[in-house]
Protein backbone atom coordinates (compact mmCIF):
# COMPACT_ATOMS: atom_id res chain seq x y z
CA UNK A 1 0.00 0.00 0.00
CA UNK A 2 1.83 3.24 -0.86
CA UNK A 3 1.11 6.02 1.73
CA UNK A 4 3.47 8.37 0.87
CA UNK A 5 4.95 10.11 -2.59
CA UNK A 6 8.32 11.99 -2.34
CA UNK A 7 9.52 13.93 -4.82
CA UNK A 8 12.83 15.50 -6.24
CA UNK A 9 12.07 19.17 -7.34
CA UNK A 10 14.24 20.25 -10.88
CA UNK A 11 13.52 18.54 -13.49
CA UNK A 12 10.53 16.77 -11.53
CA UNK A 13 7.83 18.81 -10.92
CA UNK A 14 9.81 21.87 -13.01
CA UNK A 15 11.78 22.33 -15.76
CA UNK A 16 15.18 21.92 -15.32
CA UNK A 17 16.75 25.44 -15.84
CA UNK A 18 20.68 24.93 -13.75
CA UNK A 19 23.83 25.33 -15.43
CA UNK A 20 25.49 23.07 -13.61
CA UNK A 21 28.78 23.30 -15.26
CA UNK A 22 28.47 26.96 -14.49
CA UNK A 23 28.05 26.59 -11.02
CA UNK A 24 30.73 24.29 -10.65
CA UNK A 25 33.09 27.31 -12.25
CA UNK A 26 31.99 29.55 -9.93
CA UNK A 27 32.49 27.18 -6.91
CA UNK A 28 35.99 26.11 -8.04
CA UNK A 29 37.12 29.86 -8.82
CA UNK A 30 36.16 30.79 -5.09
CA UNK A 31 37.82 27.07 -4.03
CA UNK A 32 40.99 28.05 -5.18
CA UNK A 33 41.36 31.14 -2.95
CA UNK A 34 41.68 28.54 -0.35
CA UNK A 35 43.16 24.96 -1.68
CA UNK A 36 45.31 24.24 -4.35
CA UNK A 37 44.71 22.77 -7.66
CA UNK A 38 45.60 19.01 -6.54
CA UNK A 39 42.51 19.47 -3.94
CA UNK A 40 40.12 20.18 -6.21
CA UNK A 41 41.27 17.70 -8.93
CA UNK A 42 40.85 14.95 -6.20
CA UNK A 43 37.40 16.11 -5.73
CA UNK A 44 36.41 15.96 -9.83
CA UNK A 45 34.26 12.94 -9.49
CA UNK A 46 31.91 14.70 -6.53
CA UNK A 47 28.71 16.27 -7.06
CA UNK A 48 28.63 20.01 -6.36
CA UNK A 49 27.44 20.05 -2.84
CA UNK A 50 29.78 16.76 -1.50
CA UNK A 51 32.94 19.08 -3.02
CA UNK A 52 32.24 22.21 -1.16
CA UNK A 53 31.80 19.51 2.31
CA UNK A 54 35.11 17.83 1.49
CA UNK A 55 37.32 21.22 0.91
CA UNK A 56 35.64 22.89 3.98
CA UNK A 57 36.63 19.90 5.65
CA UNK A 58 40.32 20.02 4.55
CA UNK A 59 40.63 23.73 5.90
CA UNK A 60 40.95 24.50 9.25
CA UNK A 61 40.20 28.02 10.27
CA UNK A 62 38.87 28.88 6.71
CA UNK A 63 36.43 26.11 6.33
CA UNK A 64 33.35 27.53 7.84
CA UNK A 65 34.16 30.79 5.90
CA UNK A 66 34.89 28.42 2.54
CA UNK A 67 31.36 26.75 2.97
CA UNK A 68 29.47 30.02 3.53
CA UNK A 69 30.92 32.01 0.51
CA UNK A 70 30.27 29.09 -2.02
CA UNK A 71 27.02 28.22 -0.28
CA UNK A 72 26.56 32.44 -0.76
CA UNK A 73 27.22 31.64 -4.41
CA UNK A 74 25.31 28.52 -5.77
CA UNK A 75 22.37 29.97 -3.62
CA UNK A 76 22.44 33.21 -6.08
CA UNK A 77 23.03 31.37 -8.85
CA UNK A 78 19.76 28.92 -8.70
CA UNK A 79 17.58 31.37 -7.51
CA UNK A 80 18.39 33.34 -10.74
CA UNK A 81 17.65 30.12 -13.10
CA UNK A 82 14.79 29.88 -11.08
CA UNK A 83 13.21 33.37 -11.79
CA UNK A 84 10.28 33.55 -14.28
CA UNK A 85 10.29 29.82 -14.43
CA UNK A 86 7.28 27.81 -13.26
CA UNK A 87 5.93 23.82 -12.32
CA UNK A 88 5.42 22.11 -15.43
CA UNK A 89 1.29 22.43 -15.62
CA UNK A 90 -0.08 19.19 -14.23
CA UNK A 91 2.09 19.18 -11.27
CA UNK A 92 -0.27 20.45 -8.89
CA UNK A 93 -2.98 18.70 -9.63
CA UNK A 94 -1.63 15.74 -9.35
CA UNK A 95 0.26 16.55 -5.96
CA UNK A 96 -2.87 17.93 -5.04
CA UNK A 97 -5.04 14.31 -6.22
CA UNK A 98 -2.62 11.94 -4.22
CA UNK A 99 -3.26 14.08 -1.29
CA UNK A 100 -7.03 13.34 -1.82
CA UNK A 101 -6.57 9.75 -1.94
CA UNK A 102 -4.91 9.98 1.15
CA UNK A 103 -1.25 9.81 0.10
CA UNK A 104 1.31 12.08 1.72
CA UNK A 105 3.36 14.00 -0.16
CA UNK A 106 7.12 15.53 0.00
CA UNK A 107 9.46 17.23 -1.61
CA UNK A 108 13.11 16.32 -1.07
CA UNK A 109 15.71 18.93 -3.17
CA UNK A 110 19.66 19.42 -3.00
CA UNK A 111 18.68 22.95 -3.84
CA UNK A 112 17.38 25.82 -1.38
CA UNK A 113 14.83 26.53 -0.27
CA UNK A 114 14.40 29.79 -1.82
CA UNK A 115 14.39 28.40 -5.37
CA UNK A 116 11.58 26.21 -4.08
CA UNK A 117 9.57 29.29 -2.90
CA UNK A 118 10.31 30.84 -5.81
CA UNK A 119 8.81 28.75 -8.24
CA UNK A 120 6.28 27.08 -6.19
CA UNK A 121 5.11 30.11 -3.54
CA UNK A 122 1.71 28.19 -2.64
CA UNK A 123 3.86 25.21 -1.87
CA UNK A 124 2.21 24.87 1.50
CA UNK A 125 -1.23 23.81 0.23
CA UNK A 126 -0.05 21.00 -1.75
CA UNK A 127 2.71 19.12 -0.08
CA UNK A 128 2.84 18.05 3.99
CA UNK A 129 6.95 18.27 4.22
CA UNK A 130 10.00 19.96 2.79
CA UNK A 131 13.46 18.63 2.88
CA UNK A 132 16.30 20.82 1.40
CA UNK A 133 20.22 20.92 1.44
CA UNK A 134 19.56 23.42 4.32
CA UNK A 135 18.10 20.83 6.60
CA UNK A 136 21.22 18.39 6.21
CA UNK A 137 24.21 17.69 4.87
CA UNK A 138 23.85 14.67 3.28
CA UNK A 139 21.32 15.00 0.66
CA UNK A 140 20.73 12.26 -2.22
CA UNK A 141 22.02 9.37 -3.19
CA UNK A 142 22.50 9.70 0.87
CA UNK A 143 19.55 7.70 1.91
CA UNK A 144 19.58 10.32 5.03
CA UNK A 145 17.71 12.68 3.34
CA UNK A 146 14.76 10.45 2.10
CA UNK A 147 14.91 9.07 5.86
CA UNK A 148 14.29 12.61 7.59
CA UNK A 149 11.74 13.27 4.82
CA UNK A 150 9.69 10.32 5.79
CA UNK A 151 10.39 11.06 9.79
CA UNK A 152 8.33 14.00 9.49
CA UNK A 153 5.33 11.89 7.53
CA UNK A 154 5.30 9.47 9.64
CA UNK A 155 5.55 6.94 7.27
CA UNK A 156 7.64 3.70 6.67
CA UNK A 157 9.99 2.72 3.55
CA UNK A 158 7.99 -0.07 2.59
CA UNK A 159 4.73 2.02 1.87
CA UNK A 160 6.86 5.11 0.46
CA UNK A 161 7.75 5.54 -3.62
CA UNK A 162 10.76 8.18 -4.18
CA UNK A 163 9.97 9.83 -7.76
CA UNK A 164 12.91 11.45 -9.43
CA UNK A 165 14.53 12.57 -12.86
CA UNK A 166 17.89 11.17 -12.14
CA UNK A 167 19.48 8.16 -10.95
CA UNK A 168 20.73 9.77 -7.55
CA UNK A 169 16.89 10.04 -6.51
CA UNK A 170 16.44 6.00 -7.30
CA UNK A 171 19.95 5.02 -5.87
CA UNK A 172 18.37 6.83 -2.16
CA UNK A 173 15.18 5.23 -2.47
CA UNK A 174 16.78 2.13 -2.97
CA UNK A 175 19.78 2.91 -0.26
CA UNK A 176 16.59 3.33 1.93
CA UNK A 177 13.78 0.93 1.31
CA UNK A 178 11.18 2.62 -0.57
CA UNK A 179 9.53 2.31 -4.08
CA UNK A 180 11.52 4.03 -6.60
CA UNK A 181 10.07 6.30 -9.95
CA UNK A 182 12.00 7.63 -12.70
CA UNK A 183 10.65 10.37 -14.71
CA UNK A 184 11.62 11.10 -17.98
CA UNK A 185 11.51 14.75 -17.78
CA UNK A 186 14.97 15.85 -17.13
CA UNK A 187 18.07 14.41 -18.31
CA UNK A 188 18.14 10.57 -17.54
CA UNK A 189 17.26 8.30 -20.06
CA UNK A 190 14.87 4.80 -19.57
CA UNK A 191 18.16 2.62 -20.21
CA UNK A 192 19.80 4.67 -17.20
CA UNK A 193 17.15 4.14 -15.02
CA UNK A 194 16.53 0.62 -15.69
CA UNK A 195 20.38 0.56 -15.29
CA UNK A 196 20.12 2.37 -11.88
CA UNK A 197 17.36 -0.16 -10.46
CA UNK A 198 14.19 1.96 -10.94
CA UNK A 199 11.29 0.21 -10.00
CA UNK A 200 8.76 2.01 -12.37
CA UNK A 201 10.25 4.65 -15.32
CA UNK A 202 7.02 6.99 -16.43
CA UNK A 203 6.74 10.10 -18.59
CA UNK A 204 5.95 12.14 -16.05
CA UNK A 205 4.49 12.25 -12.37
CA UNK A 206 0.98 11.76 -13.17
CA UNK A 207 2.45 8.23 -13.42
CA UNK A 208 2.51 7.88 -9.89
CA UNK A 209 -1.21 7.89 -9.49
CA UNK A 210 -1.51 5.21 -11.56
CA UNK A 211 0.60 3.24 -8.57
CA UNK A 212 -2.03 4.34 -6.39
CA UNK A 213 -5.03 2.89 -8.24
CA UNK A 214 -3.27 0.15 -8.82
CA UNK A 215 -2.97 0.49 -13.19
CA UNK A 216 0.99 -0.76 -12.85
Amino acid sequence: MMRAAIFDFDGTLTPLTLDFSLLRAKVEETAREYVDESVLASQADQYILEMIHAVADALAEEGPRFRQRAFQELRLLEVEAARGKSLYPYAKGTLLRLRSKGVKVGIITRTCIEVIETVFPDLAGHVDTVVTRDDTRYVKPNPEHVRLALEVLQIPPGEAVLVGDHPTDIEAGRAFGTLTAGVLTGRTSRAQFVNAGADHIFDDIRGVVGLLEGDR
